[in-house]
């Protein structure tokens, strides 16, 4: 059993960049942004004149918009696959949601004994390790490289729940859908070094991937690719119950990527759970930088 739970808390160190980075790729997400951001839409047309949307490309988005998840609680038992660079990691857990509220991951060996969890809220980001009786909490702006890279709670959201977003924007509004371009059944929005593309599907009107690349010359590439598949109904609406995500960066010449699987199971719209986890007073707090020379030790 032991080496079960240290093979977990493996997974754990290692899904700690998973998360910052994820959340972090909102610079990415949110253009660094907050209420003052101004973000544009790609408006020019194949022979690069400038071109006007037309009613059909609002009406379509308008379709994909009213098409996403609009249960308040989602609620599932996961399959979770973590690889990066050599490591191979899987696990039993859950995924638990409420919009504006929470996102929770737990894992759990065989579906037994909870080993970690890692929780988004609006204001925090917390990094449980139940083997070793520690954690690590931080709000977004506390944290240098979180606070510099935007993280934004919303964007995090809108792309667990398949939805599509304008960076430093809470939902969408009619005024904001004006800001995205469609050709194809691809939506693009282009704010200073980000791009932005949803792919969705033409026939059932949802979104089927969503990539931000960040192009810095300084800092080199980064994207975050997220991809949803096998959708089953949740609450009337289509849900993929497969999400893929790839956070790949190439700072200095360095190639790296952090990909997670996670596949939904027996989903629920459950109200009944608490969306803020309470930490005993068992657990010893740790530093960033502490968990972070872990995660190198296992390099």
């Amino acid at each position: 059993m032991m080496n079960i739970r240290n093979h977990i808390f493996r997974l754990m160190l290692l899904a700690l960049p998973f998360a910052v980075t994820a959340c972090g790729s909102k610079k990415k997400l949110v253009g660094g942004g907050g209420k003052n951001t101004n973000p544009t839409a790609v408006t020019t047309s194949a022979t690069g004149s400038s071109s006007v949307k037309s009613i059909d490309n609002v009406t379509y988005l308008g379709k994909v918009t009213a098409n996403a998840p609009t249960a308040k609680n989602l609620v599932a038992s996961i399959d979770f696959n973590l690889k990066t660079g050599s490591k191979n990691i899987s696990v039993d857990g859950k995924l638990s949601m409420r919009k504006d509220e929470a996102i929770r991951i737990q894992l759990s060996p065989m579906g037994l004994m909870e080993v970690g969890r890692i929780e988004f809220s609006k204001d925090s980001v917390l990094f449980m390790d139940r083997i070793h009786k520690q954690y690590l909490k931080s709000s977004y702006d506390q944290v240098s490289f979180l606070k510099n890279n935007g993280i934004d709670f919303n964007a995090l959201q809108a792309l667990f729940w398949n939805q599509l977003f304008v960076p430093g924007e809470k939902g969408l509004s009619k005024s904001s859908i004006n800001l995205f371009e469609i050709e194809k059944g691809l939506v693009k929005l282009n704010q200073g070094k980000m791009t932005y593309v949803w792919e969705t599907d033409e026939q059932v009107e949802h979104v089927s991937s969503a990539t931000a690349t960040y192009n810095s010359s300084k800092n080199g590439t980064s994207q975050l690719n997220w991809k949803y598949g096998n959708f089953k109904p949740f609450s009337g609406k289509p849900f993929p119950t497969e999400q893929n995500i790839k956070v790949s960066t190439n700072a200095s010449g360095t190639a790296k990527v952090i990909e997670v699987d996670i596949t939904l199971k027996n989903m629920k719209n459950d109200s009944g759970w608490e969306t803020t986890t309470k930490v005993s007073s068992k657990y010893k707090p740790v530093k960033l930088n502490d968990v972070i020379n872990q995660i190198l030790k296992l390099q």
